[in-house]
């Protein structure tokens, strides 16, 4: 089974390693083809070594590769704010594409155009395990994954972006089919941040998400037309507990018009209510009372993560030139974009520091496509926050 992840099989330090390294689902097959110079089409292991002869070569250089390689999205997200005094050169990034390595902070990697940006990268080793064969004459082997956390450091926060896997953690021969669980990267991510602090005397303190979110990016966008241009809010998913009720709500298929799930759940808790007392035919207390509903779902009820979408409507304008080309398609169709996608995120707001689950941090999952993925999240909320 593959892992979404760097999985080292012995491969002998160098070339070899290289090659291995860039095939690996560590980079993508954009970001490979931003950093090659070959101008034909390639496929991702064509990529890969056409990229390790480069370096080899010196065509390219270790920075140029990396700095690709830290820019890419990523899946999650965490964020604090605050000023760093320096920025010291620690283990050298070169050497990540060469071998394996041993656990710890790599870089910096620096941006010639934004001098005050930097890249560090923290690397963690895991133990994974996978059974070869069947019945008795199968085998346990171990292997090594390698986990990198990227670190973007600014004059005024930092951000940790990194992806997600599923890894077997036993080692345990009674079982034929290893159990495959999701790598509780919540457990590690806080201890990243106190090195880097370390090592930068710095003072990073994560901004107040719910707040942010819930409230001053809510009151904003929902329903709101800012200079002429009408916002789409989404509710998509909440995780809240209160006075000893637990709620996950998850709204599926959602349309412009019909939208379902959270809303719809509103929209029933309201009548019912509305009907016992006679209002059942006012529509405006109907609406108002629905978004009371919602409003107490999703803000005031413990909410200890929620999912949300953004879009903004185009302009006419830019219809004419926003359009959805998908690889490859015949010119017919092409479709219109009327709407601009602006973030899409769970948001987890940390408000369980003792939990070993993921509501112990607070931080983000990130969707990729025309969302941007880590990157496109954390411009925006930057943004939102003044910077």
């Amino acid at each position: 089974m593959s892992i979404n992840a760097f999985v080292d099989h012995g491969f002998p330090p160098g070339k070899e390693f290289c090659v291995k390294f860039l095939s690996s689902p560590e980079f993508t097959v954009e970001t490979l083809g931003i950093i090659s110079s070959h101008t034909g089409r390639l496929k991702k292991a064509e990529l890969a070594v056409d990229i390790a002869n480069a370096l080899e070569k010196g065509k390219l250089t270790s920075d140029e590769i990396l700095l690709a390689y830290v820019k890419q999205p990523r899946t999650w997200l965490s964020l604090k704010l605050g000023t760093c005094a320096h920025t010291p050169n620690l283990n050298s990034s070169a050497s990540l594409l060469q071998e394996f390595s041993q656990d710890g902070w790599y870089g910096p990697i620096h941006e010639p155009d934004q001098p005050k940006k930097k890249w560090y990268i923290r690397t963690y080793r895991i133990v994974d395990y996978v059974r070869r064969g069947s019945g008795t004459a199968s085998q346990l082997d171990e292997r090594y994954i390698r986990w990198s956390v990227i670190a973007e450091v600014d004059k005024d926060y930092l951000a940790l972006s990194w992806d997600g896997f599923t890894y077997s953690s036993t080692a345990d021969e009674h079982i034929e089919q290893q159990q495959r669980t999701q790598f509780p990267f919540w457990n590690h991510i806080p201890g990243f941040f106190d090195e880097l602090a370390n090592h930068c005397q710095a003072q990073w303190t994560h901004p107040n998400l719910h707040q942010l979110v819930l409230h001053d990016m809510w009151d904003k966008y929902l329903n709101k037309s800012i200079n002429g241009v009408c916002y789409k809010w989404k509710h998509l998913r909440i995780r809240a507990e209160a006075s000893g009720l637990f709620i996950n709500a998850h709204s599926s298929g959602i349309q412009e018009i019909d939208v379902r799930g959270l809303q719809a759940l509103s929209q029933k808790l309201a009548q019912s209510v509305l009907d016992i007392l006679g209002l059942s035919g006012e529509p405006e207390k109907i609406s108002n009372a629905e978004d009371a509903i919602l409003f107490t779902l999703i803000k005031d009820w413990g909410t200890k993560s929620y999912e949300f979408e953004l879009d903004r409507e185009l302009i006419p304008n830019e219809i004419k030139t926003e359009i959805l080309i998908p690889n490859e398609i015949e010119a017919e169709t092409l479709k219109e974009v009327k709407l601009k996608q602006i973030i899409k995120a769970h948001c987890y707001f940390g408000l369980k520091p003792n939990s070993k689950t993921q509501d112990s941090l607070q931080h983000l999952k990130c969707y990729s496509g025309y969302y941007g993925g880590s990157t496109r999240v954390l411009e925006f909320l930057l943004k939102e926050l003044g910077f």
